[in-house]
């Protein structure tokens, strides 16, 4: 199989507060097709409408 790129999808949540950090939660993946474009699958909506794009580490890359 080949080596694909993968790509985890956030969105970040501003608590406000300046003792707690903003949160951010995964909520999809992306895959970077032969063309260069991605492929993003979202598993939840963002509720601020914006989304953080990040390329995945390869040590978070499961090995099975």
């Amino acid at each position: 199989m080949k080596n694909t790129q993968l790509y985890d999808v956030f969105t970040i949540i501003e608590t406000n507060k300046d003792d707690v950090k903003n949160r951010w939660n995964k909520i999809g993946t992306g895959f970077l097709n032969r063309d260069g474009s991605i492929n993003v699958v979202l598993d939840a909506y963002p509720a601020n409408g914006r989304l953080q794009v990040r390329i995945r580490k390869f040590s978070e890359i499961p090995t099975n």
